[in-house]
């Protein structure tokens, strides 16, 4: 019968066992311990730097200590194995804070409130936090951020100036001699409609003074109280209710008349009006 085959014999890996002479009860080492490293560990057996440690405490304090001295350069870099404390160490390393709010993220002075309210900003805080930002990052991009706010701000304070010097410089031109008057009247109907209240005045000033129609409108209003009001102001005609005077007199048949003694009159009043409108427009 032939001998059955055995299996090759494979070489193991040296087991380092540490004697249990080196280490007493308390934790303290013998004298020389790194002289007796096990096979595998010869390096350490000479290495006089450890002659310093006399106990595993201390060990594990110098280990503590090497990881926060190393170089960003020779940081261990991240991997699939890593556990929660060793992206502590990491995010220590690379400048986090130790709590969020370490951040202390503020808005500029200059951005209300309802834009980029704290509990916005705490949310982003966290949310840094989280992923490992470092304080210096988070500073830079929070100035950043406020520095873009500003100047959105600013760049919609002024399309709205200008806009609003459009809608008046529309009005002065529509109006003409009667802009004052206009406006005068307009603010009269809002102080009618508040009713001395000085907060709603203001309020709904503000709202008319940005529609060239609402601010018609509260003219328009204090028109129909003024028509009503045996002390009224003589209301002034805009170029508009000039050209519609214009338009009544042309339609008159007298107009056209072909007698010039009738034709004349009406002719001379609306050259009368005409001037009167150029030069209101130039008012």
């Amino acid at each position: 019968m032939a001998d059955e085959e055995t299996p090759p014999e494979t070489e193991q890996a040296p087991v380092a066992t540490v004697p249990a002479s080196l280490v007493s009860a308390d934790g303290s080492l013998v004298d020389g311990w790194h002289s007796q490293a096990p096979e595998g560990y010869e390096d350490l057996r000479e290495d006089k730097s450890l002659s310093t440690i006399k106990n595993v405490f201390a060990l594990g304090r110098s280990y503590v200590h090497v990881r926060k001295q190393v170089p960003m350069d020779k940081m261990p870099r991240p991997n699939e194995n890593w556990g929660d404390a060793d992206w502590e160490d990491f995010h220590k390393a690379g400048g986090r804070p130790d709590t969020a709010a370490d951040y202390g993220l503020k808005r500029d002075e200059g951005i209300p409130e309802e834009i980029m309210p704290q509990e916005m900003l705490d949310g982003k805080q966290e949310l840094l936090f989280k992923h490992g930002a470092s304080k210096k990052l988070v500073e830079a991009l929070n100035s950043y951020d406020n520095e873009q706010m500003l100047k959105l701000i600013q760049q919609d304070a002024d399309k709205e100036t200008e806009r609003n010097t459009q809608l008046w410089d529309s009005l002065h031109s529509e109006w003409g001699r009667a802009y004052d008057q206009k406006v005068a009247r307009g603010t009269k109907a809002i102080e009618r409609g508040t009713g001395g209240d000085e907060g709603f005045y203001e309020r709904v000033l503000g709202e008319v003074n940005k529609s060239a129609d609402l601010i018609k409108l509260m003219a328009n209003i204090e028109d129909g109280f003024s028509e009503h009001d045996p002390v009224a102001i003589q209301r002034i005609d805009t170029p508009s209710d000039i050209q519609s005077q214009i338009t009544e007199l042309m339609a008159d048949p007298r107009y056209n008349s072909r007698d010039k003694a009738v034709r004349q009159p009406l002719i001379s009043k609306i050259m009368r009006l005409r001037e009167q409108m150029a030069k209101d427009k130039q008012v």
